[in-house]
């Protein structure tokens, strides 16, 4: 039977008894290291993490996540929870620990009447995208389908709805949650308010939240779609163009830029907007995006939501490796763009990426003080990723990360909950910001022993 990692320290070793019990009490699977299907359900995005738990235990059910909490609170087992195991750092995966797995608590059940979604823990967001796109309604959800709702939201939950209609965190109306003495209750602005403002944007410290409730947006099943992609020696003016087309147009669109190598090695920038509905002056809109300056490339075409929502699949899949370390900046100046520039010029693969992600808009609009989200008036996400292949030497390239992610340290405004990967712990107050000192309070109250800590982690105040 297996030694097993305890949360105060030291280990424990779990009789057949113990393992049994809590086998039979789970409506779930609980899976050992010898067990068919553990490899796979240790498995997540990130492939540079191999990690394994001591045991897996697959919830079908919040009451598998009750049972699982009492049962490890009860042996002080160090526990990891998993919604889409998306974290950089793979803290979803509990070495030696308890690895509680959400991903079979996927349902979605959408009211088109009311414009409300219910989701399980474990869902996606492309299972999210599929079940409200069926009415022509969305919420805010990512930019890569494979993502877990539950992590995006809880840390802030940034995609292309984001400047019309806020965060993921900004569209709860409640949260289902099974708290660290194992008790199931409903976070709301009526129910456990200061729960509920923790969750908006504190990440995973107060609990394991089994559902989500959120506010749904028509949007109609299509978007219009616009890209121009310039070789990086012509960069520099499409970069100070892209910066003032961003920020200034409509709260329907929504842009990013990413630096990347083409096939033949190329080194390009490449420039994309979203406009969602309503489409009328859609295209004038963007067009002046694929006009300027002189692209290699361009495309402007009206396509599914849910196909857009899932370009970014094919550069981010499971399976390769990758490592990043983030910052949240305003809009760049002149010098600043010199920096990004000269950064990816020194890239030394041909998959590493730079990704500038905006936020602004409706963001903006709500104060931040008014959820755990903070840092309200971030322009874009700016996320440096060394991206590479089993038996390739990813040295040079997480150096090249961690030399450009200190190249724009002097342009950053804060950093992104959900960004923060391995040894970025000390930098919660640049997530959290003023919110901090209330975070710990929550904290405190709901999980007073930090059973929750295998995240961005949020001390209880003393």
């Amino acid at each position: 039977m297996p030694e097993i990692t305890r949360y105060t320290g030291g280990t424990i070793d779990l009789s057949a008894l113990h393992i049994k019990e809590l086998r039979d009490g789970l409506e779930g699977e609980l899976l050992l290291p010898d067990d068919l299907g553990y490899d796979q359900a240790r498995t997540v995005w990130n492939a540079a993490i191999d990690k394994r738990p001591a045991l897996i235990a697959r919830c079908a059910n919040a009451a598998d996540v009750v049972e699982i909490v009492r049962f490890a609170r009860q042996h002080e087992i160090l526990i990891s929870v998993r919604c889409g195991g998306h974290n950089i750092a793979g803290k979803s995966v509990a070495e030696n620990g308890l690895m509680i797995d959400l991903t079979p608590i996927c349902q979605v059940q959408v009211d088109p009447l009311k414009k409300t979604a219910a989701v399980g823990g474990g869902a996606a967001l492309g299972d999210l995208d599929r079940a409200t796109q069926k009415y022509g309604l969305a919420t805010t959800a990512g930019v890569v389908t494979h993502t877990g709702v539950g992590g995006l939201t809880l840390g802030g939950g940034v995609g292309r709805l984001a400047r019309k209609f806020g965060l993921a965190c900004d569209n709860l109306i409640s949260v289902d949650l099974v708290t660290a003495e194992g008790e199931q209750v409903t976070a709301s602005l009526e129910n456990h308010p200061d729960l509920f403002w923790a969750l908006r944007g504190g990440g995973g410290n107060f609990g394991i939240a089994t559902s989500f409730r959120f506010r749904l947006h028509d949007i109609g099943n299509e978007v219009l779609f616009a890209t121009a992609t310039h070789r990086l020696d012509k960069a520099k003016e499409a970069l100070r163009y892209f910066m003032e087309f961003a920020t200034s147009a409509p709260r329907e669109v929504t842009s990013q830029a990413a630096f990347a190598k083409m096939d033949d090695g190329t080194a390009v920038v490449n420039l994309g907007s979203v406009h969602i509905a309503p489409l009328d002056a859609a295209e004038a809109t963007l067009a002046p995006l694929i006009n300027f300056g002189s692209p290699i490339a361009t495309r402007l075409e009206t396509r599914p939501y849910v196909d857009v929502q899932s370009d970014a699949d094919v550069r981010f899949p499971y399976g390769q490796r990758y490592y990043w370390k983030t910052h949240l900046i305003d809009k760049l100046p002149e010098d600043g763009i010199d920096a990004l520039i000269a950064s990816y010029q020194a890239v030394p693969d041909n998959r590493s990426m730079i990704i500038l992600q905006q936020f602004g808009g409706a963001v903006r609009d709500v104060r931040p003080q008014d959820t755990a989200f903070a840092n309200r008036d971030a322009e874009f996400d700016f996320i440096p990723a060394a991206i590479w292949h089993e038996g390739e030497e990813p040295g040079p390239s997480v150096a090249w990360v961690r030399d450009t992610w200190e190249a724009m340290t002097p342009y950053s405004c804060g950093v992104y909950m959900n960004g923060l990967g391995d040894g970025d712990d000390e930098r919660l107050s640049d997530a959290v910001g003023a919110n901090e000192a209330r975070l710990r309070r929550v904290k405190a109250r709901y999980d007073p022993t930090n059973f929750f800590r295998l995240n961005t982690n949020i001390v209880p105040a003393d």
